[in-house]
């Protein structure tokens, strides 16, 4: 504590604590100054001047205010300023009338005037701990000098005032730079603890949200402490209790078959599923805090080695891909120019089983590198009563379906938030879903460009065939996933990554979720930005 500056001391908490304590203390010097004459009158022979009625007054009004500066402090119904200076200030005139009524300074309670001054000293500024301090010892002096008047007063009284005084003052001196050395270091402590708990919260939050599971085990394996990944990978635990692989860790780590720095693998029992294969690893030896282990979800962890896996393929197929588009080319071109001279029919039907294959394996090729190369998404707002119709027509002429089975509404004005090849290819592969699966009905199959909600526009390619079932829908999205025998399996899942690099999202929803009993996919695309013009077509 202590002042940060020479002229006034911040009212914090722990100076306010002080405040309190120094009150405390006046109450007990206040006690003791009243139980002085009443105990020691038997035992004591007062010289002459001391005033005992005197003295016992003023150390009863003494104690009276010590009472109501505690309870000033408690509640705080005062600045902090003026309450410290109104208490040095009384403790500076009771102590000197009770000096005075106690026969001067020989009677030795002018050491007393020091406690008032050391808490001014603590409590506030350099100056006005220097101004209390000199009005101590001028009061002192003042005293001895009205008893040396009367005659009351020789040279070692004026002597001893003065080395009081003198001691007050290198008492307050040294004492207040103590104290803003000690403010000093318990600001430093503050901001240094404030850093601590910062960076604590900190860690907590990064802890809670790792993939990975954090657990601390205590001496009889019981859980202290754990983030959420952890309780999930432990299995689901009663109120009260530790989860139940944590019986499992525990005994995993205490069949001694490895090395304190190996990874432990343990199956952690579920009551409807497989187990969960999990491992563990120590952070460090076992320490006062208990056992630290870092676990793993194996099931997890061989995942995301499957990911990388597919993502290599991937590499490798696009690749392949490439490498296949130039002989397929010099296939299907070779392949017409025999047709041309085939007039057997049995030779023209296999020279046209030659160029369907070949035109399948190219729709293969042009997907896979559709999915390799896809490039970033420029969005623009496209007007949807005209770019909608435009690439319907644009799909039907080029796949040759039947344009009555396909019907188009644009309920809504808000334009189309997609790059036009992006959402151009989108289509395609939901038309081409749609019309495989669908009847051969007019309108069987419907595009839809409507506002369900306020500012939230979608793209619906919905159809009256059976739908996906069940079993499969979770699969949907999946790259080369299909029940089409003649498919790619690519076509929705590139449908999902344009749409991902567009900002907007797909679904599918089952007949059920939209009467009068069609299947659709849903296109959400985000709302065009306040202020974007339409683009041009």
């Amino acid at each position: 504590m202590g002042a940060t500056d020479a002229d006034a001391a911040p009212a914090g908490r722990s100076y306010w604590q002080a405040l309190r304590y120094l009150g405390l203390s006046r109450l007990v010097v206040a006690a003791l100054l009243i139980a002085y004459v009443p105990l020691f009158r038997a035992g004591i022979d007062f010289e002459e001047g001391v005033d005992s009625e005197l003295f016992l007054a003023v150390a009863g009004g003494y104690f009276g205010t010590a009472i109501v500066f505690v309870l000033l402090a408690r509640t705080r119904r005062l600045g902090f300023e003026l309450l410290l200076r109104a208490q040095v200030v009384a403790d500076l005139v009771a102590l000197t009338l009770l000096v005075h009524a106690a026969g001067g300074v020989r009677s030795g309670l002018g050491v007393l005037l020091i406690l008032p001054t050391a808490a001014a000293a603590i409590l506030s500024g350099a100056r006005l701990t220097l101004f209390f301090a000199a009005t101590a010892a001028l009061l002192l002096l003042l005293e001895t000098g009205w008893r040396g008047l009367r005659g009351d007063a020789t040279e070692s009284h004026f002597l001893q005032a003065g080395l009081t005084g003198a001691a007050m003052l290198v008492t307050v001196v040294l004492v207040n730079r103590l104290a803003r050395r000690l403010d000093t270091q318990e600001r430093l402590a503050a901001r240094r603890g404030e850093d601590l708990r910062r960076q604590l919260a900190i860690t907590q939050v990064v802890i809670s949200e790792l993939p990975d599971g954090v657990v601390v085990l205590g001496e009889r394996g019981e859980m202290r402490a754990s983030n959420r990944s952890a309780r999930e990978m432990l299995g689901p635990a009663e109120p009260g209790a530790d989860p139940p692989g944590v019986a499992v860790l525990w005994a995993a780590l205490g069949t001694g078959a490895h090395r304190a720095d190996e990874p432990i693998e343990f199956v952690v029992p579920r009551r409807d599923a497989p187990g969960r294969r999990l491992r563990a690893r120590r952070l460090g030896g076992p320490g006062a805090a208990g056992t630290v282990l870092m676990l793993e979800d194996l099931g997890r962890v061989e995942q995301r080695a499957q990911q990388l896996k597919l993502a290599s393929m991937g590499r490798l197929s696009a690749s392949i891909a490439h490498e296949i588009r130039n002989p397929l080319g010099a296939i299907r071109h070779a392949n017409g120019l025999l047709a041309e001279h085939l007039h057997e029919p049995q030779l023209r039907r296999l020279a046209t089983i030659v160029e369907d294959n070949s035109l399948r394996i190219n729709r293969i090729v042009e997907d896979v590198l559709s999915i390799s190369r896809r490039a970033g998404a420029s969005p623009a707002a496209l007007p949807a009563a005209t770019a909608l119709p435009q690439m319907l027509a644009e799909h039907l002429g080029q796949s040759g379906a039947d344009r009555a089975r396909v019907a188009c509404r644009i309920d809504s004005p808000q334009p189309v938030w997609f790059d036009a090849d992006n959402l151009r290819q989108v289509l395609a592969n939901l038309l081409d879903n749609a019309l495989r699966y669908a009847s051969a009905a007019n309108g069987a199959v419907t595009l839809e460009w409507a506002e369900p909600a306020p500012g939230r526009a979608m793209l619906r390619v919905s159809d009256d065939g059976p739908g996906v079932a069940p079993s499969i829908r979770e699969h949907l999205f999946e790259p080369f996933f299909t029940t089409e025998p003649r498919g790619t399996g690519l076509g929705l899942h590139l449908a999902r990554e344009l749409c991902s690099a567009n900002g907007a999202s797909i679904r599918y929803e089952p007949p059920g979720d939209n009467p009068p009993s069609r299947s659709a996919f849903v296109v959400e695309p985000r709302p065009a930005p306040t202020g974007t013009t339409l683009a041009r077509r």
